[in-house]
This record gives C-alpha cells, sequence and structure tokens, in this order.
C-alpha cells in the first residue's frame, strides 16, 4: 500500500514505523463518509478494534453515558435486546465493553480469534449506526431512567441502569471531588458537565434530546476507527466500508471541545459531601489544589509533568508529599496528572483535614515547591522516577486489558483533538531528552511556571455533611410527590401502563431467529486442552524454588513466600499491618527516605502481600503465606536482591513519627476501599461466614479497622505494644526452613538468579530463632451470619453464598457454565434489567465457595428473592444446542484470556500452592465443554441449599437497612 492509494474506499494518508509497540502504522480517510482510520500493523495475535466518537455533554443528565448502553440493546442486523449480552455468552473475545470519558465514547473489542473478531466488529459497528433505540423509546427507560409506578396509590420513584449506577459512583467522595475540580477548572467548556450523569439532573432527559446526541454525533465524520494486531487489513477495510461507511455521506459535524479561558487568581470552591447521620465529621474533609498545565501537544511536558508528580508526591522520599504529612493538616496525600483531556490538569489532593487548613495546605504547597525550584530536585530521587517510567513503559503490562487496547486510548490522547495520533506512543526521544535534562534546570523551571506562577487553578474544599444524604432523598421525593400532584389520573395510568410495558419487553424473551443473527463460533473452534501454566519445581541451597520458563524481554519477576502458620492467631491482624508497612520504614542501613529512593532508582516496583491459598477440594484447609515480590532489568538484579534481603533481615521499628504517619494513612485507605469497592468488603466479609479461609482473610480486611482506628487514634499511647507485635512477628516468619522462592524468565537467564537469590537465602539461614518457631493451630469458627454493613452509599452491595462441599455437594466443572449463565441471562434480567441495578455477579473458587452479588444496587429483598429463586431458574433450565454453545464459549473464554509474562508465573505459583493439579484442571475444562442441559439442572439442588444456608452480607445505605432490620442478625456500622 502507498501513500494517497485507495483501497475499498479509504485513501491512504500516511504510513510510519513506532518501533516502541512495535508497529507499522497505516492513517486512513474514508472518501465518502469522511471516517478516520489508524491501523497498527504487528504480530499480535490480540486483535483489537474499536470505534470512538467525540461526544462532548453540554449538561449533565449523562446523555453520552446513557446511549453508551442504550446502542448496545439491539440494532438493525442484531435486532434482539441484548446483543451485548449475547456476545458475552458466546464469544472467546478478551476484551469487550463500551467506555463514556468527559468528552469521547469508546467502543472497543479484542480477539485471538479471526472469526470471532470479526463477529465483534460488526455487532458493535452495527450497534453504533443503527441501534434500535432511536425507535424503542423504552430503552431510554431501561438503561437511562424512568418512573417507577405500578398503583395510583403508591408514591412515584425514579429508576434505570445509568441512574442506580450514577447514585453508587457519586455515593464515594473522591468521584464527588473529581467533579468539583473538573467543574472549578473548566467552568465555560464540556468539562465542567458530568457525562457520566448526575442522579439530580439524569430525569431531566427526554426522549428528544437523546435522539438528537446520537443523530448529531454518531457520525462517521465525527468518528475514529482503530485496528490493531496481526490481521489481513484489506479484508477489514472491504468489510468496513461496504458494510457500513458506503452507506453514509460526509457532514459537518461541530464537536469541538472547546478551550477554557486561563484565569487571573486561583479559584476557591466549597462543597459538601455527605456521610452517615452517625458518623463523626471530624478529620474527613478533602482539600484539593489544582492547575491547568498546559495542552495535550505539549508532550514532552506532560511527560515531564506526569514524572514530576510521581517525584514529587507518590514516593515515600517525595519532598512535597512529605511536606504536607509532617505539616499535620491531614492524615494522607494523593495525586493527579490527568492528561486525557484538552487541557491536562495537575491535582494535589488532602485527605484527612479541616476546613480551616485551606489556606495552611496552599502555603505548604507554593512553599515547598519554591524551596524546591531554589534549591533543585534531588536528582536521584528524580532519576529514579525516571528509571521507574522507562520500566513500566518497556515493561507494557496492563494485566488482562488487551496492549492494544491501551495504545489505542493512550494514542485518542491527541487523536481526539486532531493532533498526530503516533506522538503519545513515541516514548524513546522522550526518555533520552528527559534523561538529558537531568542536568539543567528543565524540571526547576517547569515547576515555577506550570505550578508556582500558574494562576489557572482551583482550591477546592470538600466538607462532610451528616445531613446531605437526608436532604437529597427529601428533595428527591417532594419533587416526584410534586410531579404526580400535577398529573391527571389519566397521565398516571400512562406511567403505569409505561412501565407495565417496559416490564413486559424485559420479561419477553427474544425469538429464535432474533438470537440466530448473533454470530456463534463452534465447540470445535476451542482448544480441548486447559492451558499449561509452565512450572518446573527446583532446589537452591534447600529453598524450595518454582520456576516458570517464561519469555520476559529482560526482565526478572520473583517473589518470597513464607508460611505463616508461625504466627499466633492474635498476632494475626497486625501480620497484615506488618505486610503493609515492609518497605517503607526505616532499616538498619537505609532511613525509609533513602530506602525508597533506591527501590525507585533500581526496581520496577517492590512490594508485598498475604496471600491465602484454598486448598481445592478442601473447603477448611488453607496455606496462608507472606509474600514479597519484585521486579527487575537483570542489570539491577544484584541490588534488588540485596534491598529485599534489607526490608526482610534490617526492618527496624523505632521511627514512631514515621509509623503513626503509615497507620493513619492505611486508616484513610481502607476508607477510601469501604466506599470505592464496596462490594468486595461485602464479598469479604460474606466469606468469613463460609470457609475458614475467608475467616483468616476476613482478619485483614473489615475485621481490621477497628484495630487500626483504634491504632491511629491512640498512637502514642499504643507505640510500645504496637512495636513489639511488629518485632514478635519479624522474629518469627523469616525463616530460610518456611521459604518459597517464585521465579518467571527465560531458562536460558535462570543461573544468573540462581546465583543473586544466594545472598537472600543465606542470610535468612542466620534466623536461628526463626528456624525453631513451631506451626500454631488456629481457631476459626464458620459462623451462620446475616450481617448489615451500614454506610452513608446510597444504594446496596447484596451477597449471599455458601461451601458447596460442607453441604455434601461436588464442584463440577459445568459450576463454571452456571457462572456465566446466571451472571449473564438470570441475574442479569432479574438484578440489572429489571432491577436497575448496575449489575451482578457470581463468585465460585475450586474449595466449594459459591457467592451471589449484586452491584450498585436499588432493591435489597428483591435482590435476595432473586438469588433465592435460583435453584428454581436451574430446575426449570433448557437450552438447545446453540444456546449451550455460546454458554460453554463464553465459560472458556474467561478461562483463556490471555496472560502477561508475570501473571503465567504468578498463576502456576497459585495453582501450586492451592495443589490444583493440571490433571484437575483438565477434568474441569472437559467437563465445561461437554455441559448439557441436564447437568445444568443437577446442580439445582445445591444451589438450593446454599442459599438455604441463609449465609448474608448486604453493605448498603443505612437507612435502607435499618428498615429491613428483621433480614439481619445484626447491624454492623463500618465507619465511626
Amino acid at each position: 500500500m502507498n501513500v494517497n492509494d485507495i483501497i475499498h474506499g479509504f485513501k491512504l494518508i500516511k504510513t510510519d514505523h513506532v518501533p516502541e509497540v512495535a508497529s507499522d502504522t497505516f492513517e486512513f480517510r474514508h472518501v465518502k463518509s469522511g471516517a478516520r482510520l489508524l491501523y497498527l500493523k504487528n504480530k499480535d495475535d490480540n486483535k483489537v478494534f474499536s470505534i470512538a466518537f467525540r461526544t462532548p455533554p453540554t449538561d449533565d443528565t449523562g446523555v453520552p453515558h446513557i446511549i453508551e448502553h442504550s446502542t448496545l440493546c439491539g440494532s438493525r442486523k442484531f435486532p434482539l435486546k441484548e446483543p451485548f449480552v449475547e456476545l458475552v455468552k458466546g464469544s472467546l473475545n478478551t476484551f469487550l465493553n463500551a467506555m463514556t470519558y468527559p468528552d469521547k465514547t469508546v467502543y472497543p473489542v479484542a480477539s485471538c480469534n479471526d472469526k470471532d473478531f470479526h463477529n465483534l466488529m460488526d455487532v458493535y459497528l452495527d450497534a453504533v449506526f443503527y441501534p434500535v433505540m432511536l425507535k424503542n423509546p423504552e430503552i431510554l427507560m431501561q438503561e437511562g431512567w424512568h418512573y417507577e409506578i405500578e398503583t395510583h396509590d403508591e408514591p412515584l420513584k425514579y429508576s434505570g441502569v445509568v441512574y442506580n449506577e450514577m447514585k453508587g459512583a457519586l455515593s464515594s467522595p473522591e468521584d464527588l471531588l473529581a467533579n468539583e475540580i473538573m467543574r472549578a477548572l473548566y467552568p465555560d467548556t464540556t468539562y465542567s458537565k458530568e457525562s457520566g450523569g448526575n442522579p439530580a439532573a439524569i430525569p431531566n432527559l427526554t426522549y428528544e434530546q437523546f435522539k438528537e446526541f446520537h443523530r448529531k454525533y454518531y457520525s462517521p465524520a465525527n468518528s475514529y476507527i482503530y485496528l490493531y494486531g496481526d490481521m489481513d487489513i484489506e479484508e477489514q477495510l472491504k468489510f468496513i466500508d461496504e458494510e457500513y461507511l458506503s452507506n453514509f455521506d460526509i457532514v459537518d459535524v461541530d464537536s469541538t471541545i472547546e478551550e477554557q479561558k486561563a484565569f487571573n487568581e486561583i479559584k476557591r470552591v466549597v462543597a459538601d459531601y455527605p456521610i452517615g447521620e452517625a458518623e463523626t465529621t471530624e478529620a474527613k474533609t478533602f482539600l484539593s489544589y489544582s492547575v491547568v498545565a498546559g495542552d495535550t501537544d505539549e508532550v514532552e511536558d506532560l511527560l515531564a509533568m506526569s514524572l514530576l508528580e510521581e517525584a514529587l508526591l507518590k514516593n515515600h522520599a517525595s519532598p512535597l508529599r512529605m511536606a504536607l504529612i509532617e505539616a499535620g493538616i491531614g492524615q494522607d496525600v494523593s495525586s493527579s496528572f490527568d492528561g486525557a483531556m484538552l487541557q491536562p490538569f495537575f491535582s494535589i489532593e488532602m485527605n484527612g483535614s479541616e476546613p480551616q487548613y485551606a489556606d495552611k495546605f496552599v502555603d505548604i504547597i507554593r512553599t515547598t515547591l519554591a524551596k524546591i525550584v531554589k534549591e533543585g530536585i534531588d536528582r536521584n530521587l528524580l532519576e529514579g522516577t525516571l528509571n521507574r517510567m522507562e520500566f513500566r513503559l518497556r515493561e507494557s503490562d496492563f494485566g488482562t486489558a488487551p496492549k492494544g487496547l491501551i495504545y489505542n486510548l493512550t494514542l485518542m490522547n491527541s487523536w481526539l483533538y486532531d493532533r498526530d495520533p503516533l506522538i503519545m506512543l513515541r516514548y524513546e526521544d522522550l526518555l533520552v531528552s528527559l534523561r538529558e535534562k537531568l542536568s539543567t534546570r528543565y524540571y526547576e523551571d517547569l515547576i515555577q511556571t506550570k505550578l508556582l506562577d500558574n494562576k489557572f487553578g482551583a482550591l477546592v474544599v470538600l466538607k462532610p455533611s451528616v445531613t446531605m444524604a437526608a436532604e437529597n432523598t427529601k428533595r428527591m421525593e417532594e419533587q416526584l410527590a410534586k410531579v404526580k400532584s400535577g398529573m391527571t389520573p389519566e397521565e398516571i395510568q400512562g406511567l403505569i401502563d409505561a412501565a407495565a410495558k417496559l416490564k413486559k419487553r424485559q420479561q419477553t424473551p427474544d425469538s429464535p431467529e432474533a438470537l440466530a443473527t448473533i454470530p456463534l463460533l463452534k465447540i470445535s473452534d476451542i482448544n480441548p486442552k486447559a492451558r499449561v501454566f509452565p512450572l518446573e519445581e527446583k532446589e537452591i541451597d534447600g529453598v524450595k524454588v518454582l520456576f516458570s520458563d517464561v519469555d520476559t524481554k529482560g526482565i526478572v519477576y520473583y517473589s518470597v513466600y513464607f508460611d505463616m502458620d508461625v504466627i499466633p492467631q492474635e498476632l494475626v491482624p497486625y501480620a497484615f499491618l506488618f505486610n503493609d508497612l515492609m518497605g517503607r520504614v526505616d532499616t538498619k542501613s537505609n532511613d525509609y527516605v533513602e530506602l525508597s529512593k533506591k527501590m525507585t532508582f533500581y526496581t520496577g516496583g517492590m512490594g508485598g502481600d498475604i496471600d491465602v491459598f484454598p486448598i481445592a477440594g478442601k473447603p477448611d484447609e488453607f496455606r496462608p503465606m507472606f509474600r514479597l515480590t519484585s521486579k527487575v532489568f537483570y542489570r539491577n538484579l544484584p541490588i534488588a536482591v540485596e534491598l529485599m534481603n534489607e526490608v526482610i533481615n534490617e526492618t527496624i521499628f523505632e521511627n514512631d513519627t514515621r509509623l503513626k504517619e503509615l497507620i493513619v494513612q492505611s486508616k484513610v485507605g481502607m476508607e477510601m476501599e469501604m466506599l470505592n469497592s464496596s462490594v468486595s468488603v461485602a464479598r469479604s466479609r460474606l466469606a468469613s461466614f463460609i470457609s475458614k479461609d475467608g475467616v483468616f482473610e476476613e482478619m485483614g480486611e473489615l475485621s481490621l479497622y477497628p484495630i487500626l482506628k483504634d491504632l491511629a487514634d491512640n498512637f502514642d499511647e499504643r507505640f510500645e505494644d504496637f512495636k513489639s507485635k511488629l518485632q514478635q512477628i519479624k522474629k518469627l516468619l523469616f525463616s530460610s526452613k518456611r521459604l518459597t522462592i517464585g521465579v518467571t524468565m527465560p531458562k536460558a537467564d535462570y543461573g544468573m538468579f540462581e546465583k543473586e537469590i544466594k545472598v537472600l537465602i543465606e542470610a535468612l539461614k542466620a534466623n536461628k530463632e526463626a528456624d525453631r518457631a513451631a506451626s500454631c493451630s488456629y481457631d476459626l469458627p464458620v459462623e451462620n451470619h446475616q450481617e448489615a454493613l451500614l454506610s452513608s452509599s446510597q444504594v446496596q452491595y447484596v451477597g449471599k453464598g455458601a461451601n458447596l462441599i460442607k453441604l455434601g455437594y461436588d464442584v463440577p466443572g459445568y459450576l463454571r457454565v452456571m457462572e456465566v449463565m446466571l451472571k449473564y441471562e438470570y441475574f442479569w434480567i432479574k438484578i440489572r434489567v429489571q432491577g436497575g441495578a448496575y449489575g451482578a455477579m457470581t463468585s465460585i473458587n475450586s474449595n466449594g465457595n459459591v457467592m451471589f452479588l449484586s452491584y450498585r444496587d436499588p432493591k435489597l429483598k428483591e435482590t435476595l428473592q432473586v438469588f433465592d429463586e435460583t435453584a428454581d431458574f436451574l430446575k426449570n433450565f433448557d437450552a438447545d444446542e446453540r444456546e449451550m454453545t455460546k454458554y460453554i464459549i463464553g465459560t472458556i473464554s474467561n478461562a483463556d484470556m490471555p496472560l502477561t509474562p508475570k501473571m503465567m508465573g504468578s498463576f502456576a505459583q497459585s495453582l501450586y500452592f492451592r495443589k490444583y493439579s493440571q490433571e484437575q484442571r483438565q477434568k474441569v475444562r472437559d467437563e465445561i465443554l461437554s455441559t448439557t442441559p441436564e447437568d445444568i439442572r443437577k446442580l439445582a439442588p445445591a444451589i438450593e441449599a446454599a442459599m438455604k444456608a441463609d449465609n448474608i452480607c448486604i453493605f448498603g445505605n443505612e437507612t435502607v437497612l435499618e428498615e429491613n432490620k428483621a433480614v439481619f442478625d445484626r447491624m454492623t456500622r463500618v465507619m465511626d
């Protein structure tokens, strides 16, 4: 292909090569429709397609978000209610979703299977260009909002998936703070609007406005099409042109993102956020200082600002972070540099503060930055941060997210604003330039101009309010009552009829003909063999090594595991705190600041966790292990091992000031987790009602909070006792006799690791006291409970479950098929579509735990009833061969997700500790692939017994939970 060639309607505008992502690039423009298309050609078989639109909102109704949901509710070629769900159930996708951002909406899919990839692309293109929602107002009612009413006498209520999703999202003070920052910084632009939707404004969205937004922005002329991976590009262009783009002409779409005019002075905004009525307001104010720090095309400066943010605020040695913490005006510091918008902004936030500290907060920031500019930034810290940034860029480890997807989202940061999309992917020259500028005053000058001299910013003070939630609820109820009082009986009947019509649509199954329009793979397209995770048991100086031979591109991933069963039960909660502190406090050789600098300079990261490995098939057996992990380029392995040895053998707990800082930060972090990851809190608590590993793990979750809070509130009195506990854990834990090492790297380079790790092993062999420590027995009663976790959340997270093996049932592979079936069939319809929750899920593991959970759920008893009736659904389940194939493929899709080299090794180690053999995994896969409707029906008694066990945990709104207190045997306030 040559520049200016026209290939299937696409004119090739430009070709290039981007070595950073190992891709040849081809930039096209579709002649007839005006669509842009960018292809990154490479050898990656995990292919990615996405189509994005610039979608700037003009209000807070959340219309971009609601349309994102609604486009996937049926289209011209695929006229069923939920094509998205059908794809999830029956596709080998490696990614399938859609995302709404402040100024764009993105629809990405990915798959390693060519046929599957084509199918996914077809469904998504048809969805965005020909959605059924333009002819069916009930889709807006379901996905956006509607009045919920069944009789003339009952009050009006709002419901809708996005409405309830955003009620949950905006229960978080962090999300509310982000909204206030955006409104303050960009008051005259689209960025001041909530693209996701504010529940107070969502009901203002009319069907006509909804359709008009789609008509205006969902045009090929306003689209950005992206293809990535190893594919026949001409075949893809031909399909996209003939099936879709050739049907459209170029139109003028005014979707320009306007720039915000700079301010002459820093703005000041004071706002409230809701907390529980019984909570204290003390030390719960958020302070934020934010400045607009450039333009999206200032690529080098943007990368340098990201570097400065990490150096100044993210590291334990970061001078600005340290100055703010040491000032005693708050409990924790966070920061962000958001480059995914036309005018990126830099934000510094303090949590756990008071409103009266706002001016001091700003003064500390400015004074500290001025001192840094005058005296210069510590070059070791700055270079170490640059090294860490380089490590991340070269590693390209995005977990389960396909690399091609992340590259797509990265390049949109320039492409969306009509800039060169490839500038965001090129980092080699930038790294060289930024490294060269370490010897200049470039970074100090950047701080001066972007942060100190810059008046284009805002100070936001977000205060807790114990009355706000009730006031909002009352205001909404009064508004709804007013709406209803102004209606005639005929109008009310119209709402009842509309709600009934919607419900009927939701309950009516798609026709076989509609379902057949969704393309489907065959079972023969699936590899019948379970994936093998490479693991070889080796030994170094008497220590077991779990080695995974994987190409890691010059990086060593290694972990040291210590069996924890020598820690007495009363010390287990403190072991979780001990884990959090390791690597963040002083050692005999370095204070925590110097230690942090060295870790940043020489490694790609060092951290730890406590892993509680349940033994497969044995519900009350588990192996708790303390883990420290590091990743490092080969050249730095000797120093990385020395640093890990220092952390293990030389950590001291004498710096009471530092320990207090970290404990307070841990408390704040746990409080934020309760609000931001509420479903995880409910799941962990529920697991503790079901199995012993759940009880053990819960000692480091919500059960730890009272201990953590008491420590934070009374640290001076508790310090000596706390220090003694930490020292005792250290003496007991670190023995070479309880050590297992995990390492992932190529076999050809293993000898280098074997040589270097001996330093650590030899040091551990000197810990004779730890060698003599005896294993403890734990008294971990598994008790049935129905618990309410009371919070300020505006929605619920409903959980119910049991352990099937304890109830006398097996854990066959077709339980995994049931998992997919419930999530995307029964729960999806009953809890999401009809109930208005954002979603529901199942959690099943190999030791028999089965848990059902809902997410951002306006309901409570209704959801419990859905869970209780699951067995009836299973008893009556039937499906033809096509439907069963779909569920099986969807199940295998989850199991066969592409993994990074790091994840390959980590999974292999986990399987080893769980005693989950390849033979067992193959048996499960065989059972999945051969699942029949009868197999699913056979699960009904087990699930019925699990629901009758009546283990319940619900995290939710305190008023709603109090109203339903008869459901619970105990009610626990999660925060004071």
